[in-house]
């Protein structure tokens, strides 16, 4: 009964992957032009039909710019679905395409120099990255125009086939080593110790118990990941050395073109993980604000309340958020 149900599965996941190459070939044949249209009418369908789609993003935009008026929000709220879907499409699209990356993207003198300072010296990247304008484009960028041994974090696919595709075909091939969720922290540190720099999203829900803190975020508390100060104290005490460097790509002009910053002082100078994870969400408000439109906006960012939050400050929360029950902060002992 196993041995079929076995078979079943990968009748089902063949299956599933059968659906998904034909359209993937098809994206990676479109002329640019083409890939644009697709991602417009895509979008336009997409938030047209799907009104959970729009609540999510009008609530995360309403809580973030309070200020703003209807109008202007529903108009952050449409370009920033297209910029989610001309994403997906575009590193489908450019991934393993040396030429389409050297024509599309951009790495400015400075930021190229910086990089490649890191790499004749042998410093690792602690690559601080956000999801606005092209999170994948900064991946691609640093791996084949700057040289970066990066290693990024990636969630596995149920599907082997899917998985092999997404992960193998696309970010391996393309330059960039993947570390899966599970296990994570054991293998970024073995990535750490063989050479490699690591890429790490900034703005992800982590609950305390998994290494997350409370930050403020458009006046907000969220829970962030802790793990570009927690890498950085484990390259520190293993003399590794390595450098906490804050990335971001914008569509800018028809291309993808690489931003950096760096902390204000001196790893040694901050008082905390959570003072230097404060800065980072910083630096990343300062570039959403200037491109709301480019950040992704169909996440629950505002998904968990602190409990000692005042009322008034509740208040400004989306529907969708919530306190989080004890296992949020710790694990359940066993009795």
């Amino acid at each position: 009964m196993k041995n079929l149900s076995k078979k079943l599965k990968n009748i089902r996941f063949l299956l599933e992957y059968i659906i998904v190459i034909i359209p993937y070939h098809l994206i990676r044949a479109l002329p640019r032009r083409g890939l644009h249209l697709l991602a417009v009418m895509v979008s336009a369908a997409g938030y047209g039909i799907a009104p959970g789609i729009r609540k999510l993003i009008q609530a995360n935009l309403k809580a973030a710019f309070p200020e703003k008026e209807n109008n202007e929000i529903r108009r952050i709220a449409r370009k920033s679905f297209f910029n989610t879907i001309y994403n997906l499409l575009d590193f489908i699209w450019m991934m393993g395409k040396p030429k389409r990356i050297e024509k599309y993207t951009c790495l400015p003198p400075d930021v190229f120099q910086l990089l490649r300072d890191c790499v004749e010296n042998d410093v690792r990247i602690l690559f601080v990255n956000p999801h606005l304008g092209s999170w994948e484009g900064s991946g691609i960028i640093a791996a084949n125009t700057a040289s970066i041994r990066l290693a990024a974090i990636a969630k596995i696919t149920h599907n082997p086939y899917l998985n092999d595709l997404l992960n193998k075909d696309n970010r391996e091939r393309g330059g960039i080593r993947i570390i899966f969720s599970k296990g994570a922290i054991r293998d970024s540190l073995k990535c750490l110790h063989d050479g490699y720099s690591i890429g790490l999203l900034i703005d992800q829900n982590t609950r305390v118990r998994d290494g997350g803190t409370f930050v403020n975020m458009f006046g907000l508390p969220v829970a962030s990941s802790r793990s570009p100060a927690m890498l950085w104290h484990y390259c520190e005490t293993n003399h590794i050395p390595a450098k906490i460097i804050y990335g971001t790509t914008l569509r800018e002009n028809g291309r993808l073109v690489a931003h950096s910053a760096l902390l204000s002082k001196p790893y040694q100078e901050y008082t905390s993980d959570e003072e230097i994870i404060q800065e980072l969400m910083d630096i990343t408000e300062g570039f959403i604000r200037k491109y709301p439109e480019q950040y992704l906006w169909l996440y629950r960012r505002f998904q968990y309340i602190p409990p000692d939050a005042p009322e008034e400050l509740k208040a400004r929360y989306p529907y969708y958020a919530r306190i989080p029950d004890p296992k949020f902060f710790r694990k359940r002992i066993p009795q």
